[in-house]
């Protein structure tokens, strides 16, 4: 699948690491960096999401919320629910 270069950045914010096709048809990622320079991004774009609300309260720790997907299932949700609350 091809990503906007939008896609590519918020997907890296989140933690994920793309794939890109080489000709040897074997994947390899592509550097979205995970250093702690990457969390005022994720801060961000996490409080564009939740309405330019605060977001301290929705997120303890960045770091593992980049590493396990049920955080951000949970977290998602909750966003949800502040989205509609407006």
């Amino acid at each position: 699948m091809i990503w906007s270069a939008e896609q590519q950045r918020l997907l890296g914010a989140m933690g994920f690491q793309l794939m890109t096709r080489v000709t040897s048809a074997v994947a390899r990622p592509v550097a979205t960096g995970s250093n702690a320079a990457d969390f005022p991004e994720l801060r961000q774009a996490l409080r564009r999401a939740a309405g330019d609300r605060d977001i301290e309260g929705l997120v303890e720790d960045l770091e593992r919320l980049r590493r396990e997907p049920a955080l951000k299932r949970a977290l998602w949700s909750r966003l949800r629910i502040l989205r509609r609350s407006q």
